[in-house]
């Protein structure tokens, strides 16, 4: 089971990678290691690419999220980030995964047209909001993190929103769906979260 408990720049735990963090993930995890759960979103964008902190954030999320054991082949399997539909990441979601494990899964990204079988994460690309109904009915029995950032991401049944406002980031997260999908999201993520929402209740 992925597990993780405290953020560091070789990863928290037995989870991380062996090898430095590019300089954005390294921002993203002083700021958590420094302020904890103290820090209010939104992160600032500071002169880094949006999609490249971006790619960090999706990094991040996956170290405080747990799945159950089933979602992974085996304890050698890696851990799947895929993008649905066009990619903005291009090369920075590579670029932020390669080398680095969590929870003792190594990370890949995979790009996908149609939701399949052996993904963690799915990052829904704006090109899909329209079709996010079909694609949460095909992930409904799976436990898979499913990350967007259409407009309403978590009222339309997505797990974690994110969003960009006034050059910064911020992401929402929506408690009920992880659980349907028997994934566990820590509270270090619930405290950075814009908001959290169970259930037809926003709790904060």
């Amino acid at each position: 089971m992925t597990s993780n408990s405290r953020p560091g720049p070789a990863g928290p735990g037995s989870g991380g990678s062996k090898k430095h963090d590019p300089p954005y993930v390294r921002a993203f995890l002083l700021v958590v290691a420094l302020f904890g759960p103290a820090v209010s979103p939104p992160l600032a964008l500071q002169r880094v690419d949006e999609y490249r902190l971006k790619a960090a954030v999706l990094y991040n999320l996956a170290k405080f999220v747990e799945w159950p054991d089933e979602a992974f082949a085996d304890p050698a399997a890696p851990l799947v980030v895929c993008v649905l539909g066009v990619d903005p990441f291009g090369a920075a979601l590579d670029d932020t995964l390669r080398g680095h494990s969590v929870g003792g899964h190594a990370t890949v990204a995979k790009r996908i047209a149609e939701v399949t079988p052996g993904c963690h994460v799915l990052f829904v690309a704006n090109s899909e909001a329209k079709r996010l109904p079909a694609i949460l009915e095909r992930t409904r029995t799976s436990s898979v993190l499913i990350v967007g950032e259409a407009a309403g991401f978590i009222d339309r049944g997505g797990m974690i929103g994110l969003a960009t406002d006034d050059d910064r980031v911020r992401f929402d997260v929506n408690l009920a769906a992880a659980d349907r999908a028997r994934i566990k999201i820590s509270s270090r993520i619930m405290a950075l979260a814009s908001s959290v929402r169970r259930g037809e209740e926003r709790v904060r």
